[in-house]
């Protein structure tokens, strides 16, 4: 029984199973207002320097703002789906639960450089 389990909770994630972790950890980082934590899953592109770190801690917080002016506080965030495009490249389908009962679908593009996946945020 005890090789069973183990087999069956020992196993490798699958890179689609990576990719929904890091993008949950995202989202959650971003809702306890943590916003380092989230920047660290994004791929812009390019190095965020100091300006462009606090232009995008700005944009987060004001996003984040106008989403609880709009809706309840978030309860739940739900991994949904995965659709792998190729080895590096993939889309989480997610959907946040609001405290006052009302969900919203979402799909985040995400890349994978090497073993870690990222947010894309870019073209």
């Amino acid at each position: 029984m005890g090789l069973v389990l183990c087999l069956t909770a020992c196993r490798e994630k699958t890179a689609e199973e990576m990719a929904q972790e890091t993008l949950l950890e995202a989202l959650e980082a971003l809702e306890r207002n943590d916003h380092d934590g989230y920047l660290k899953h994004v791929d812009m592109g390019v190095d965020m320097d100091v300006a462009k770190a606090r232009y995008m801690k700005k944009a987060l917080r004001q996003h984040v703002g106008w989403r609880r002016s709009e809706r309840a506080a978030v309860v739940a965030i739900n991994m949904i789906d995965v659709k792998r495009e190729c080895d590096s490249i993939c889309t989480v389908f997610y959907q946040y639960t609001f405290a006052d009962g009302t969900r919203e679908v979402g799909a985040q593009k995400m890349v994978r450089h090497g073993e870690e996946w990222m947010i894309r945020l870019r073209n």
